[in-house]
Parts: structure tokens; C-alpha cells; sequence
């Protein structure tokens, strides 16, 4: 059996009421026996929208001082309220209002207002908080005031904890990452599980091939693997690997001369038009001088062309990106000896990227219209989603059974993707067909496996939790739908449920009393 929570010992052993505690020693006196039990202590646990309390008090006496232990979070990010009034107030039952305030917190969170009640009878409690930019009230229902300690003793044993509870401190709720969620029926899109491969759009990845055989040279600084590159950007240069005896020097000289015999072509044939307008050269001894000009100029272009190749200075032909992205693969390196074909830069846009879905054969008739998927990237807990019309879109869906995998093609674009997806991954993808259904669900970190079993934590109240197992349905993004184990309206432990665990696992170490 476990021990009762230290809250409750807390209360009792600090807050208990003087009065309460003389009778009870008195008692002890009278019969030489054990000290009657401790009346119940009040414990009450109440969400709003905005704000969760959690109080426990001992048994209200008429005339006689009960200090509340207030706690009050709030729920946009479960920390507690640090500044703020609250006021307690006892209504109903034909007898004046009573309105009992505290002005400050104690300790962030945690507020202790006295109350000093006159009325006796069943009650309505309500606890109201004041901060700034928030006030939220929160109805208790009815409590007894007791007209004397007696009645307050006789009116039970001191709480415990519930056999199998697990106890865990406001405190150490605040100081974790934690939230409480309460489960309510949502619209949940279904979803069929098949794997995927990450790749470029259609038109997103380009490579840099070796036009002939020959040696890569740096243009500048050579390009690095993930480095980002420009359409147009010159890479590197590729100097030709020449055949036979021809080598860079006598492709120079060949220029030179074709240069030097085109001159003297051209300078031939103007001599020869000047003689031909004189009447002192024949006509065809004039066509004989520009048809020599005009061989002599394809010789030159031809010399030119051989030359260009190396760049004039040697520098080889131009390698550049065909389009803009990032350097995804450099397999040479500077100076390396590649052949006609070799890749020598893989380059790819990264602002959107592939999402290649293999559907289940079974499967595929569930797909309606595919509103988007979502992958599972291994080390990360939450899934990657494509959102169609928001962060992606649906490129296209198979019409065929591909005769091998038998699966079916589906396709998602993601537009900015997280730099951490890598190109040509593996993954497990869901694919949401079209179509929803009402269930219960939960957040799918609040889903612990223990064992081989799939179990939830539910708050009892503040600072006690049962661990509940539960049988889970489809899965829609980060949640999972439950078919059996809980109810509309259970509090959840969304994040932190590790921490429960390992509360329930050395409960020796996770409550030792409060700060209050």
C-alpha cells in the first residue's frame, strides 16, 4: 500500500485547528487511549478555461480560523499565477454572504487566505481569483460549517490517498514541462499508414555532367558539399583531355598561324581588288584571292574553336549550375581525372521538397480525396505534417498498382521544409484520406508504453494521478484516437506523463511536503 501523500499530511499537521487539536489530545487524556482520528480534510480540484484550482482545507467550524492551501495555475502554459488577490466567499443557505481575501501568494502559485466563518450549515463555496488581465471564478458547490470541532470530528477520518494514486506536487508540476488536458470529442481525420521516400520536386534537382573526358580544375575556390549555388554560378572548369600528340602548346600554334594566313588572305584579296579595278588582273585571279580569304577564315574559326576548350589561357570549359539550390553531391575533387558522362555536382532546391507515398494495395481504395500526410522523422516525437493549401500540396495520385511493391503512388509537395529532413530518407508516412469521424483523443506524447501496455495518467484531483490503460484507434498527426479506457470530461496528463511515471516508480522521491 502506498503512503498518503504528503499534502494531506501537510494540512493536518500544520493547519489543523488549535481547538481541534486540543480536543484531540484531550481525549487522549481522558481514556488513556489513542487520539480520536482526524476530522476529513476538504480537497477540491476545478478548471476553467484559464486557470486550474487546487485547494485543501481542514473541515470549516463556526468561529474558528481555517487557512486555506490555495493553488491556482494557469492553463496557457501550466505555471502558476505569481501575483493577484484571491477571495474566498461562503453564500447560500439564508445567511449572509461571507467574503474572506488574500492579497498576495504566499510563494508563486500557492496562496493561503484565512477563513473565519460565522454561519453555520451547508454552504456554497466559490474561490475567485483577481490578476491582471485575468479573473476567474471558480464554484466549489456546497460545504458543511460545522457548529463546533466535535461535529467537525465526527464527520469523518482524515483523507488518504486512493490505493493506487500517485501523488505528485503542485510544485513539481510547475517545474516541469507539464499540461493537463481534458478529453472531449473532436473530429478525427482518418488515415492510412504506408512508407515514403523523401526526394526533389520534378524539376528541383539538377546534375553537372563531364562533357568529354578530361581534368577538373578550380574556378576560384572549389565547391564544398551543402554549399548554396546560383543558376548560372561557374563551378569549375573542365580541361579536356586532348588526343593523340595534340597538346595545349600546339593548339596555340595552330592558331597563330591560321591568325597569320587569314591576315594574309585577307590582304591578298584586297591588293587583288584594287588590281582588278585598275583592269590590271584577270576576274578570276580576283575570285581566286577571296576564295582563299574565305579558306583561310574557316581555318581561323576552326583553330579558335580547338582553342576555346582550354579557355584560351588554359582554364578549360565553363562547368555552371543549371539551376539555384544547394550542393547535395561533389564525388570529384580538384584536379580529379573524370570521363565524358561522369557527375561531377548534384545540385538540389531545397524550398520544396517530394513527399513519394507507397499505399498499401489494400489500401488504396480508402483514398477519397487526400487532404495531406504526414511523416515520422526518426529521434523527433512529433510528426512532420503537409497541410494541403497552408505548407504544401497534393501533386498526384496513381492510377496503376505498381506490378512490383504493389502499392500505389501518392505524392505530397512540402514547401520549406525543416532543414533536418534529409534527401532519399526512408519514412513512415500517413496519408489522411478525406474523411473524419467524432471520437475521444489524445495528445499523442500523454500515450506512454509500459511494458507493452498503452496507458494514460488522469488527474484525480491537484496532486494525485491514476495511471489508466488504454486501447487506441486511428492516429491523426500528434494525437491518437481512444476507443476504450476513458471518458469525455477525464483530465489528461498531455506532457509530463514521464514524469508521473517516474513519480509512481519512486514515489519515495516525488513528495515531500509543500512550501507552504
Amino acid at each position: 500500500m502506498r503512503m498518503p501523500p504528503a499534502p494531506f499530511v501537510s494540512l493536518r499537521t500544520c493547519l489543523l485547528p488549535a481547538a481541534l487539536l486540543a480536543l484531540a489530545l484531550a481525549g487522549c487524556d481522558r481514556h488513556g487511549d489513542a487520539a480520536p482520528a482526524a476530522p476529513q480534510a476538504q480537497v477540491h480540484t476545478h478548471a476553467t478555461d484559464r486557470t486550474e484550482l487546487f485547494v485543501e482545507f481542514d473541515p470549516l467550524v463556526a468561529g474558528e480560523k481555517s487557512t486555506f492551501a490555495v493553488h491556482f495555475t494557469r492553463l496557457a502554459d501550466y505555471k502558476p499565477v505569481a501575483s493577484g488577490t484571491v477571495d474566498v466567499i461562503l453564500s447560500g443557505s439564508d445567511a449572509p454572504s461571507e467574503r474572506f481575501r488574500v492579497r498576495a501568494p504566499r510563494a508563486p502559485g500557492i496562496f493561503a487566505p484565512t477563513v473565519l466563518p460565522r454561519a453555520t450549515g451547508m454552504r456554497e463555496l466559490s474561490l475567485v481569483l483577481t490578476t491582471p488581465g485575468l479573473e476567474a471564478r471558480h464554484d466549489l458547490g456546497q460545504v458543511m460549517v460545522h457548529a463546533d470541532a466535535a461535529a467537525a470530528r465526527d464527520a469523518g477520518p482524515a483523507a488518504g490517498q486512493v490505493e493506487g494514486e500517485i501523488g505528485l506536487l503542485k510544485e513539481q508540476q510547475w517545474n516541469s514541462d507539464f499540461a493537463i488536458e481534458a478529453v472531449q470529442p473532436r473530429a478525427l481525420r482518418e488515415s492510412v499508414r504506408a512508407p515514403a521516400t523523401i526526394r526533389p520536386s520534378a524539376d528541383g534537382a539538377a546534375e553537372v555532367v563531364a562533357t568529354s573526358a578530361g581534368t577538373v580544375r578550380a574556378a576560384g575556390r572549389f565547391p564544398v558539399l551543402g554549399e548554396a549555388v546560383v543558376r548560372g554560378q561557374t563551378l569549375a572548369m573542365l580541361v579536356p583531355r586532348l588526343g593523340g600528340d595534340t597538346d595545349a602548346a600546339s593548339l596555340q600554334a595552330e592558331l597563330a598561324a591560321a591568325r597569320s594566313q587569314a591576315a594574309l588572305a585577307e590582304a591578298d584579296a584586297a591588293r587583288m581588288q584594287r588590281l582588278h579595278a585598275q583592269q590590271a588582273v584577270s576576274q578570276r585571279r580576283l575570285q581566286e584571292a577571296q576564295a582563299a580569304r574565305q579558306v583561310a577564315g574557316a581555318q581561323l574559326q576552326a583553330a579558335q574553336d580547338r582553342a576555346s576548350q582550354l579557355g584560351g589561357g588554359g582554364g578549360g570549359i565553363a562547368l555552371r549550375a543549371p539551376v539555384g539550390g544547394t550542393l547535395a553531391r561533389v564525388p570529384v575533387a580538384n584536379g580529379a581525372a573524370v570521363e565524358a558522362g561522369d557527375v561531377l555536382f548534384h545540385i538540389v532546391d531545397r524550398s520544396t521538397l517530394w513527399l513519394h507515398v507507397h499505399v498499401a494495395e489494400a489500401d488504396a481504395a480508402k483514398l477519397d480525396a487526400p487532404t495531406g500526410a504526414a511523416f515520422e522523422l526518426p529521434g523527433l516525437d512529433a510528426p512532420v505534417e503537409i497541410r494541403a493549401g497552408d505548407n504544401g500540396r497534393l501533386v498526384g495520385v496513381g492510377s496503376m498498382i505498381d506490378p512490383d511493391s504493389r502499392s500505389l503512388p501518392v505524392v505530397f509537395a512540402l514547401d520549406d521544409p525543416p532543414a533536418r529532413i534529409a534527401l532519399g530518407q526512408d519514412v513512415q508516412a500517413q496519408v489522411f484520406t478525406g474523411r473524419t469521424r467524432t471520437g475521444l483523443s489524445v495528445p499523442a506524447e500523454a500515450v506512454i508504453d509500459d511494458g507493452g501496455q498503452r496507458v494514460v495518467y488522469v488527474m484525480r484531483s491537484g496532486e494525485s494521478f491514476s495511471r489508466v490503460p488504454v486501447r487506441l484507434g486511428l492516429r491523426d498527426g500528434d494525437r491518437y484516437e481512444v476507443l476504450e479506457g476513458l471518458a469525455a470530461g477525464d483530465r489528461v496528463v498531455g506532457r509530463g506523463a514521464m514524469q508521473v511515471r517516474l513519480a509512481a516508480a519512486t514515489p519515495e522521491a516525488m513528495g515531500h511536503g509543500h512550501a507552504h
